[in-house]
């Protein structure tokens, strides 16, 4: 083997990789522009963990809520969420932190929630005072990682109909709090 060979081979080795690599440099900004869209493109598992996560809670709440109405304010946060999902996901956590907080100070009106980790301190609180029940307590605080994960991450943009799902959810979890919050009046 001469020396003309062993470049040949050298290049032969190095230039696919050289060439995507150049290929992603240059598509950097457009490709970057379409990732909100992409569903099935992950970034550390982030948008596929966010699906896998609200599909496994969606599951533990058809099994663990009985009812599904939808209400005048869930119709409204589905309609926002086709426009804004991430909007519409925050929202939806506000109804339902609304609602475990109302049912809480119902119950123990000295009751003092604490404005650090208060999201935190809701889903414990209703566990320990036998509100709701481990399978619950276990879906709020998923909503509740879930809700957090799309308020923090920049740039972090979800679909619509998981958006829909995760609203269903909230209200199917809030609507249960506000039946034991009736039962105990």
């Amino acid at each position: 083997m001469n020396w003309m060979d062993f470049v040949l081979d050298i290049l032969e080795l190095i230039i696919w990789p050289f060439t995507l690599l150049m290929s992603l440099l240059i598509l950097r900004s457009p490709l970057g522009l379409l990732l909100p869209f992409a569903q099935s493109i992950r970034y550390k598992d982030f948008e596929l963990q966010f699906s896998q996560d609200l599909n496994q809670v969606r599951q533990d709440a058809h099994s663990d809520l009985e009812a599904w109405l939808p209400e005048r304010d869930q119709q409204r946060l589905m309609e926002l969420a086709s426009h804004l999902p991430n909007h519409g996901i925050l929202e939806a956590w506000s109804h339902l932190e609304l609602s475990a907080e109302k049912l809480l100070l119902k119950r123990f009106p000295a009751l003092v929630i604490p404005t650090e980790q208060r999201y935190k301190f809701l889903g414990k609180a209703l566990l320990e005072h036998n509100l709701i029940d481990e399978k619950q307590s276990k879906l709020f605080h998923e909503l509740r990682r879930l809700r957090n994960r799309v308020a923090h991450a920049k740039g972090f943009e979800v679909n619509a109909l998981l958006a829909q799902q995760y609203i269903n959810i909230c209200f199917a979890l809030s609507e249960s709090l506000g039946k034991q919050a009736l039962d105990e009046a």
